[in-house]
């Protein structure tokens, strides 16, 4: 048997842990009999390779510091199941043997921003509220004194009051909005009286759309610019065009057995009775 093997624990060390070797010694040793690897610890302690690759090898000076150094032994020492009190008494002893501190620096460094620990006196809080009030007082009078001259300003189309009554009534007259049929658009609407008959039409840009326009059945059409109609003469005396809701009259009938029309927004009103 060997001698050894009662005295050494699956943590990598002996029971005393005085000829096991460094701390970063130990855990690496307990680490490889558990087959895990740095990899695996880092992934699951959240610590970087680099500060555990230190830790194994006692290289305290790479490692944060203070709480951080405790903290990242104590958790290493957790995952491979080695006693976590042990590797905390070897750091602190490693630590002191070295000369090196435990702790971090914890001195508290003054902030470069100015404070302002200059207290006022109350004579200077009135006199600098005094001034804000002011302030604000003079911006309410100047919107109250703006709203109240846009008020009282005329209406430039009303009319003046000591105008005639007739150039009153011109001036309402001047200033009445277009007509409701310029208003609607552009609408046409195209309906067969006493019989239906055989049409061709062309909105716009579309293509040409033949077919019968039946009795009482109108269609209506909203072009953008143009529509273009194409019948035989006879049945022009069967279709009753409205444009905006006003009754326009096919123009006379030119050459040849049909008639073609186009309807536009600037030449429509010359169709009109």
């Amino acid at each position: 048997m060997n001698p050894k093997t009662s005295d050494q624990t699956l943590d990598g060390g002996t029971r005393a842990g005085e000829a096991d070797g460094s701390l970063g010694q130990q855990l690496r040793r307990a680490r490889e009999a558990r087959g895990v690897s740095l990899r695996d610890i880092s992934e699951q302690t959240r610590i970087t390779m680099r500060h555990l690759e230190a830790i194994e090898s006692s290289d305290y000076k790479h490692l944060p510091g203070g709480i951080f150094n405790r903290s990242f032994i104590k958790a290493y020492a957790k995952l491979i199941d080695f006693p976590e009190q042990r590797a905390l008494d070897l750091y602190a002893r490693e630590a002191r043997e070295r000369g090196e501190t435990e702790e971090v620096a914890t001195s508290p460094r003054r902030s470069h921003v100015y404070t302002g620990d200059v207290s006022r006196s109350p004579a200077m809080t009135v006199l600098l509220t005094a001034v804000v009030l002011g302030v604000l007082v003079l911006i309410v009078y100047a919107g109250l004194h703006w709203y109240r001259r846009t008020g009282d300003e005329p209406n430039a189309n009303a009319p003046a009051a000591n105008a005639p009554a007739g150039a009153a009534t011109n001036a309402a007259q001047t200033q009445q909005p277009p007509a409701a049929a310029d208003e609607a658009g552009f609408k046409i609407q195209l309906k067969a009286k006493d019989k239906g008959f055989w049409l061709l039409t062309r909105v716009d840009e579309a293509k040409d759309k033949g077919r019968i326009l039946n009795l009482n059945k109108p269609e209506e059409f909203e072009p953008q610019n143009r529509l273009y109609l194409r019948m035989d003469k006879a049945s022009a005396d069967f279709l009753e065009v409205t444009v905006n809701g006003r009754p326009v009259k096919a123009p006379s009938a030119g050459a040849g057995n049909e008639i073609e029309w186009t309807i536009t927004k600037e030449n429509y009103r010359q169709f009109l009775p």
